[in-house]
């Protein structure tokens, strides 16, 4: 089995929705070069490709008839990522999230991504200049590349981006933590591969967003809101997040921030889930309560949406969206009918990955803005 300190992955997939939808191809490049060795699996889904999914990567479940399911090569896979240091992609957090829920499936442990360097080429880019991979690749290759969307076609044309990027804004032969922390300031105080779920200065998971962000996950759990995390374990969210919810639901908070550490790593500060506990105890009630209920305007189209000249949309900007739609229709006893719709239309609004990330990115190119975008790493859409 071959293995490399930097890996170049891509996904392509039966559809958009992690709970349901399956990877038909995975490509591994060993290497940001163009002479770089790569491995290519496809896989037979046990779920039928989405017609718009196939009409963008032309893979037929005829082309899979004779291939082996997902769990056949789930061990390679897992060791190949286990092994390698820095993950690099293109809007990871689709790619990453819908591995993942590969193995959720096989009711495996999810990969242990904590300790890896994570380089989004989509990311980096739309700090600085905000583009879709095709013209990231003129831009920064100074050629087109044919191909397109197929997984081994993108993974090279990635590698290459990558290389010109680093030359381009003066990166290269910089640390691979450096280049991590300009695709994503913030990604030290995250909970997992997105924005989600964070950590507070306390050393404490709280929602990263919607009209509850801010707000400590075990207090929510505890209160008359509880649907709300409920809500997101039914609903279309990178597995991580589902899961966490899922044991806020069900433990006290010592012991839940005890899984939390054992399953997805310490909070940046270091802190123990006793010191978590000590320094919330310390808080006067009042403080306590405020540090919780900070107001934040409740999300909507309009307001929970960065502007496109901010951001390009991603997975996890639609799961954003989605909270945002049923905010009003959680309510404390239920969760309606009425929310399920909404999400629904939220979540499938964009029925491939790259129809998502290309509306985001025509969006995107109309105003070039530089202002560090906050869109919500990936699995991301655009591979």
């Amino acid at each position: 089995m071959r293995t490399c300190e930097v890996i170049v992955f891509d996904v392509e997939t039966t559809g958009t929705d992690r709970r349901k939808d399956q990877v038909i191809e995975l490509c591994v490049q060993f290497g940001l070069q163009d002479s770089a060795e790569n491995q290519v699996w496809r896989f037979r889904p046990s779920v039928p490709i989405h017609p718009a999914a196939q009409e963008v990567h032309g893979i037929s479940m005829d082309d899979l008839a004779d291939c082996p399911e997902f769990g056949r090569h789930g061990d390679e896979i897992r060791r190949i990522f286990a092994e390698a240091h820095i993950l690099v992609g293109y809007n990871l957090e689709f790619d990453i999230g819908m591995l993942q829920a590969e193995f959720q499936r096989l009711g495996q442990p999810l990969m242990d991504l904590q300790q890896k360097i994570i380089i989004d080429a989509f990311r980096l880019w739309q700090q600085c200049e905000p583009r879709t991979l095709q013209n990231a690749h003129a831009r920064f290759v100074g050629q087109e590349f044919a191909s397109a969307h197929s997984a081994a076609a993108d993974v090279a044309a990635t590698g290459r981006v990558l290389l010109g990027m680093l030359q381009s804004f003066g990166l290269a032969g910089q640390d691979w933590s450096d280049i991590a922390q300009v695709c994503e300031p913030e990604r030290g105080s995250w909970l997992g591969p997105s924005k989600h779920l964070q950590w507070n200065d306390e050393g404490i998971p709280v929602m990263g967003f919607g009209k509850h962000q801010g707000k400590a996950l075990h207090q929510l759990a505890q209160s008359s809101e509880r649907n709300y995390l409920r809500w997101i374990t039914e609903k279309d969210f990178p597995v991580h997040v589902r899961q966490i919810c899922a044991k806020a639901l069900e433990l006290a908070a010592e012991p839940f921030w005890q899984w939390v550490r054992d399953n997805h790593g310490q909070p940046p500060n270091g802190q123990s889930a006793q010191s978590a506990q000590a320094a919330q105890s310390a808080q006067p009630a009042v403080a306590k309560a405020n540090a919780v209920s900070v107001p934040v305007p409740d999300p909507s189209p309009d307001n929970d949406r960065p502007k496109p000249a901010k951001k390009a949309a991603t997975v996890a900007d639609e799961s954003a969206a989605d909270v945002s739609a049923a905010d009003s229709s959680v309510t404390d006893s239920s969760v309606t009918d009425s929310s399920d719709a909404d999400a629904k239309a939220a979540s499938v609004s964009a029925p491939t990955k790259r129809s998502a990330k290309t509306s985001a990115d025509r969006a995107s190119s109309e105003s070039r803005d530089p202002a560090p975008a906050q869109a919500h790493l990936p699995g991301l859409f655009l591979s």
